[in-house]
């Protein structure tokens, strides 16, 4: 057995990340770690990979005791973490990333493309792109799968991969998946955290939950189903759909007819009030771009857009937020929160104006709103004017979409607003997007995971190759089939 957890407790002031957590890992299989944010996962793989020194408790690596002093001593023994905050370094190529931290690369001071494994090779194949290529020219998808690539091209026997799947579109991640099987195959141990649970069904062999900073059960992943899962990990039972029953009749609020752009052509479809409509597709299929050019960060496009009857010509951001239209972005860390700043100032980042006098924020109401929305989406935190950065992923998706909740736009753009956070969590935004549309916002939900498509949506509507092919209502005959093969490219029968 290459790693045994044996009553491993870790305090963080008043805060217990981990509590008596016991843990054993097989040699050679793919280990999932599931829980919601904060249920001691992250605090874990730290402590095994040497980044936090545990109060209590004992860790066994080769059947000797572990006791990791840093990440160095861990890699040269043959553990590799990839988390989900990536470690590249942006000023440098893919390849000087590559080598920075392996040295079988390196050859005579020669780098040594041919010293790559196969498995690392194979995900730089994925690429497609030159080695040369500085990493911050590259979307955040690549940067994951070079962070993966450097750590399977190390001498690995533990690999820890950290949400791997997160910025990856389906078909990456299934290849990705088939890296691990042949990693696994050649004696590989693999650790997974992952918060889409039909890919712990599909890749892993055995499955630890964990709630609370405890390790409540660890199980062969075929004897658990979703449910079970669920359950262990948020302490209740959630609903199945949240969406309407019957389909949406109102007025028309939003329309596009024949709209091009940067990456996306010939868009047309209507958008009613109190309606959410689901953005299907894979990654580059168009519907980010859109989403953008509607929001005015793109003001090259050509066609017809009319906003409750009347023209729209998206100028700008500023002049969008002033019409009605709020934006979540795909990338929360980069461009949807302002991590250095407080909660407060991110909640008012978009109504500013409104609660100023003379350049002056009035803060006796700025926090009392703050407040008040806190409560009202349960968002877990210590104070208002902590550091964004200081929450949970779930937590700091929830302030992003109270800031446009107190700004009250007529037409919500929500891009992935559950990427990276757990099922818990995603639950609760899926209950406030209701809300809002309940309230008479018309929502747009772009996302790569059709089952929260179908759990949410009233239609969907289908990208491919920059075009919508289909907008079907939810209840339709065949959705699920409909909506797999478009995404693919695939004509209906």
């Amino acid at each position: 057995m290459p790693l045994s957890v044996k009553n491993v407790s870790k305090r963080f002031g008043v805060t217990q990340a981990l509590d008596d957590v016991c843990m054993d890992v097989v040699k050679g299989e793919i280990h999932a770690l599931l829980g919601e944010n904060g249920a001691g996962k992250s605090t874990l793989i730290k402590v095994l990979s040497g980044v936090v020194i545990p109060d209590e408790g004992e860790i066994f690596y080769r059947d000797a005791p572990w006791k990791p002093k840093n990440p160095q001593q861990a890699r040269q023994a043959g553990i590799n973490v990839v988390y989900q905050e990536l470690s590249l370094v942006p000023s440098l190529s893919v390849w000087e990333n590559l080598i920075a931290s392996n040295t079988n690369l390196n050859t005579f001071r020669r780098m040594r493309l041919e010293n790559l494994n196969d498995e690392a090779k194979r995900i730089l194949d994925m690429l497609n792109i030159d080695l040369k290529t500085p990493v911050k020219e590259l979307g955040i998808a690549s940067q994951q799968l070079i962070e993966i690539a450097g750590a399977v091209s190390r001498d690995c026997e533990l690999l820890i991969l950290d949400e791997p799947t997160d910025s990856l579109t389906d078909e990456e991640a299934r290849t990705l998946f088939d890296i691990m099987r042949a990693l696994k195959n050649r004696g590989c141990t693999i650790i997974f955290i992952s918060h889409k649970i039909p890919e712990v069904f599909e890749i892993a062999d055995r499955a630890t939950i964990m709630k609370d900073g405890k390790a409540l059960i660890t199980e062969d992943v075929s004897n658990l189903d979703e449910k079970t899962i669920v359950y262990h990990m948020t302490g209740r039972e959630l609903a199945q759909t949240l969406r309407n029953e019957s389909p949406v009749s109102g007025e028309v609020i939003f329309s596009a007819d024949g709209f091009s752009g940067r990456g996306f052509k010939d868009i047309s479809f209507d958008l009613r009030k109190g309606e959410i409509l689901g953005f299907a597709g894979l990654g580059g299929a168009g519907r980010t771009e859109l989403c953008t050019a509607i929001f005015g960060a793109n003001s090259s496009w050509a066609g017809e857009l009319k906003f409750f009857g009347q023209t729209y010509k998206p100028k700008n951001v500023k002049n969008a937020m002033k019409k009605g239209i709020g934006y979540m972005p795909e990338d929360r860390k980069q461009t949807g929160a302002f991590l250095q700043m407080s909660i407060v100032e991110n909640t008012i980042a978009s109504t500013i104006d409104e609660t100023s006098s003379f350049g002056m924020l009035r803060r006796k109401e700025v926090y009392e709103k703050t407040n008040d929305l806190v409560e009202k989406l349960g968002i877990k935190l210590n104070n208002i004017s902590d550091s964004m950065q200081n929450l949970s992923g779930g937590n700091q998706q929830k302030v992003i979409l109270s800031r446009w909740m107190l700004a009250a736009p007529k037409l919500l753009i929500a891009d992935e607003p559950t990427r990276g956070i757990d099922v818990g969590s995603k639950f609760e935004i899926y209950k406030l997007l209701k809300g809002m549309a309940e309230q008479g916002i018309a929502i747009i939900l772009v996302s790569s995971e059709l089952t929260e498509l179908f759990r949410v949506c009233d239609r969907i509507a289908v990208f491919y190759q920059g075009t919508i092919t289909g907008i079907y209502d939810n209840d339709a005959p065949m959705i699920t089939e409909k909506v797999g093969n478009g995404i693919m490219g695939i004509a209906d029968a």
